[in-house]
Order: structure tokens, then C-alpha cells, then sequence
């Protein structure tokens, strides 16, 4: 790809269509004292909402990580691999379990582990790319270092400050961490 030449479909998903419906899903409630989880029990159409939500984070993350893992040398490439199928596989098993803690606590529980669990192993993925490659070129890696380190210090903030994960958490993490991604794809080259 050359430099500065966006892919339509990159920019399609994280610039409109992933941030757009994770803001309308989120809509009205409060932001401090619920989460998608509990949203999604609240109805029906919440519930296939909050699948389909869950559909395109992590289709999103596989294509655009699984891009971004095709230029690492051959051990980064298996690690990002291997942490973002295991993110998506947990993610998918956190949109199959039902979070209902009031008539299946245990599995309410292992929902939570997993959402939880898929959300480290993504940041692990970025966290993997961006070591990888930042010898290659630290004038370009080094800040992204950072950013990293700025999105776990304020989605671990936003944990503290709401005792559990919230929604203003998951809004939070998922738009930072698909823009993150997003700049990786396009630094790939670098």
C-alpha cells in the first residue's frame, strides 16, 4: 500500500461504522452504572444488537490485525495470530453466554471472564505489533508505545472510578483500541 493511500473498507469500519454503532448501543442509559452486558438482556432486539455489535469489533480486529501480522517476522506473526483469534474466541463465547447473574450467576460469570479476558488479549495483540516493529522504526513506533500505554492506564481509570466494567468503559475501549489498530494497519509499511 502506498503511503497515504487509505483502504476504504479500514476507514469504512473504524471511522463510521464501528464508532456509530457502538455510540447508538450505548445510547441514553448511564454510562457509569450499566454495561453492553446488561443492555443486551434487556430485550430482544438488544440482544441480536449487541451480537451484531459483537460481530463487527471482532471481524474488525481479525482483518485489520491479521493484516498487520503478515509483516512482522515469524514469530510476531504467530503471537498477534494467536492473541487475536483467542480475543475473537472469547468474544464470541461472551456474546453466546447469556449474562443473567440473577438466574444463571455462573455463567453470568463466565461471560464477564471472557469479555474481560478477550479485551486483554486484544491489547496484548497491539501491545505484540508495536514491539515487534518499533527497531524497525522508533521515530514511528515509539509514540504509538505510548498510546498504548495511555489507553490501558485510562481504561484501567474508568474501571476504578466505576467499580466494574461500564459502559462508558467499553465505549471508551473498544473506539481507542479500533483507532489503534486502524494506525497500526497504515504504519504496517513503515
Amino acid at each position: 500500500m502506498k503511503k497515504g493511500r487509505k483502504n476504504p473498507l479500514v476507514e469504512c469500519f473504524a471511522c463510521f461504522v464501528i464508532p456509530a454503532y457502538t455510540l447508538l448501543f450505548a445510547g441514553s442509559v448511564e454510562w457509569f452504572s450499566t454495561n453492553f452486558s446488561v443492555i443486551a438482556v434487556t430485550g430482544e432486539d438488544h440482544f441480536r444488537g449487541f451480537f451484531l455489535w459483537g460481530v463487527l469489533v471482532g471481524g474488525y480486529f481479525l482483518g485489520v490485525l491479521g493484516a498487520v501480522a503478515q509483516t512482522l517476522p515469524r514469530r510476531g506473526k504467530w503471537v498477534v495470530w494467536a492473541l487475536t483469534a483467542g480475543g475473537c474466541l472469547l468474544l464470541a463465547g461472551a456474546l453466546l453466554l447469556p449474562y443473567l447473574p440473577q438466574f444463571l450467576p455462573k455463567i453470568a460469570r463466565l461471560h464477564v471472564i471472557f469479555a474481560a479476558c478477550a479485551c486483554v488479549l486484544l491489547m496484548l495483540a497491539l501491545l505484540t505489533v508495536v514491539l515487534a516493529v518499533r527497531r524497525r522504526s522508533p521515530s514511528a513506533y515509539q509514540p504509538m508505545l505510548r498510546v498504548w500505554g495511555w489507553i490501558a492506564g485510562f481504561s484501567g481509570a474508568l474501571f476504578v472510578l466505576g467499580g466494574m466494567i461500564t459502559t462508558a468503559l467499553e465505549v471508551f475501549f473498544i473506539l481507542s483500541a479500533v483507532w489503534f489498530a486502524r494506525r497500526l494497519f497504515y504504519l504496517r509499511k513503515i
